[in-house]
């Protein structure tokens, strides 16, 4: 392909995922504004918890199509075993995202932690379905199978919050909704597969003990994992020790400050494709290291913009946590972007060994940081322990790329 086709290609899939991150946001903005006063502080608590976990389990990665798309260039991905793995996988750890939940929330009622399998399948499922439309080429489709069902199953629940429905049946229509979505993506591609590349002739079961065999699964959500744990654990111990308003504002907050995450989000999956198909010669993931820098700078301008206007905002809660501090976030919300890039590399490289052995010492400094920092000090501590946790991650992702050989 040329570059100027390859450079249209590439704004149309950024005009794509900003299109999916803001219809994000808007869900969440739009939930806080809608719900505040119309519900009980504690309920609009728990539904942005809500909103937290489906995120969460959507955000891991089971790694099965990537596993087996490192095996080399050609090789057909078993889409139905992949599938059937994730199933599995999502199953496995829901129950460890249930017991995060109640740790998070100890209010939360037994019949929505009910529903945390379904949530982990539809994700999981999601994810591998992303991931297998990034290596095709399809890369808008892949946005919106992932990020645009959140949204939407996310918006279900917020309308019938709205409407005064429990959360419990509230979740549960949302879940249903995104597995049944999940469900005809994946029997259509598979159906479509089949007739392209033939059925693999094997039962399932020693095809999917093959999948479960290839170690670099575990390589790969295991530093899904820790990122996960190491990125969410400021909402953990912020849902847990912050009243119900600062909770709220803390974690509107976030949702907007965390969509400059659709940069790596939308150029990650190319730098992993790239990376595998260019060898280490790519300078892609340079080029995309100093686009980053531009915007970021830009985006820490506006966020001082911001908070010089906090005063004449008019949404409630925003006052506990717009101030100083606030630069801080968006400072380390940059550095966090540059070493999802560093971490694409690194596994397109397919030092996934290395990425999961620097991702851990950050997640377990990022517990210690965020614990103290809510409990002790509040939006402040927790604001101040991002910039810290960020600085420390890409110092370890950068060594870990100078110290991996043949990693571009």
């Amino acid at each position: 392909m040329s570059g100027p086709d390859a450079w249209r290609r590439l704004g149309w899939r950024a005009a794509i995922t900003a299109g999916a991150y803001v219809t994000a946001a808007l869900v969440v903005v739009l939930t806080f504004l809608a719900l505040k006063g119309r519900v009980e502080p504690r309920v609009l608590q728990a539904l942005l918890g809500y909103f937290f976990i489906a995120s969460l389990s959507a955000g891991l990665e089971p790694g099965t199509i990537k596993a087996a798309a490192l095996s080399g260039p050609g090789v057909a991905v078993d889409l139905g075993a992949a599938l059937a793995a994730s199933i599995i996988k999502g199953l496995a750890a829901s129950p460890i995202l249930a017991l995060v939940w109640r740790f998070a929330d100890p209010h939360i009622e037994g019949a929505v932690l009910a529903w945390t399998p379904g949530l982990c399948v539809a994700g999981f499922a999601a994810t591998d379905l992303r991931v297998l439309f990034d290596l095709e080429g399809r890369h808008a489709t892949a946005i919106w199978v992932k990020q645009g069902a959140l949204a939407a199953g996310l918006a279900i629940v917020a309308a019938l919050a709205w409407l005064r429905v429990p959360l419990a049946a509230g979740v549960a229509v949302s879940t249903l909704a995104r597995l049944a979505f999940v469900a005809a993506i994946g029997a259509a591609l598979v159906a479509r597969r089949k007739t392209r590349i033939g059925t693999p002739s094997a039962p399932l079961a020693p095809r999917l003990a093959g999948l479960f065999a290839d170690r670099r699964w575990m390589e790969l959500a295991g530093a899904s994992l820790v990122a996960a744990i190491s990125g969410s654990t400021d909402r953990v111990f912020g849902l847990r020790y912050l009243s119900a308003e600062a909770w709220a504002g803390y974690y509107l907050l976030y949702e907007v400050f965390s969509k400059f995450w659709f940069l790596p989000y939308l150029l990650g999956p190319i730098v992993f494709a790239r990376r595998l198909a260019d060898g280490p010669g790519s300078r892609f993931g340079r080029a995309v290291g100093r686009l980053i820098g531009a915007v970021g700078l830009l985006f820490v301008a506006a966020v001082v913009g911001a908070i010089a206007l906090a005063p004449r905002l008019p949404i409630a809660g925003l006052h506990l946590v717009l101030g100083a501090p606030t630069v801080a976030f968006a400072a380390a919300v940059v550095t966090a972007s540059f070493t999802q890039v560093r971490i694409a590399q690194l596994q397109g490289a397919g030092a996934s060994r290395r990425v999961l052995a620097a991702m851990s010492l950050g997640a377990a400094l990022a517990a210690a940081l965020f614990f103290v920092g809510a409990r002790q000090f509040g939006v402040t501590g927790l604001m101040v322990a991002w910039l810290i946790k960020a600085a420390v991650e890409l110092g370890t992702v950068t060594l870990a790329a100078r110290v991996s050989p043949r990693v571009a």
